[in-house]
């Protein structure tokens, strides 16, 4: 009788243990990415971000860089000495308008 009373407090111990570190592991994990890692990417870093995927489709001096309701963004830049009205589309892929 002691045996089987010993076996069940020890199962329940481990039960109780493991649901605790699966409450604490789903609580540390709600504001981290898929790595575990807490995501920096702010607005800004977005922007910056879209500047430079515009400069390496070849344009410069890109400016007045916004961020359209539909996710897409929009921005003035060089191109042959001619200001030219871009979009970067949600896919990433550069436009001239």
């Amino acid at each position: 009788m002691n045996r089987a009373f010993l076996t069940l407090a020890v199962l329940g111990a481990a039960v109780i243990a493991t649901t605790g570190a699966q409450a604490q592991s789903s609580t540390s994990s709600a504001n981290a990415n898929p790595k575990g890692l807490m995501s920096s990417w702010t607005p800004s870093a977005e922007a910056s971000y879209t500047k430079s995927v515009i400069q390496r489709a070849g344009y410069s001096s890109v400016s007045d860089l916004t961020r359209g309701s539909d996710g897409s963004w929009h921005a003035v830049a060089m191109k042959n000495n001619a200001k030219i009205a871009v979009t970067v589309d949600r896919a990433g892929q550069v436009s001239a308008n």
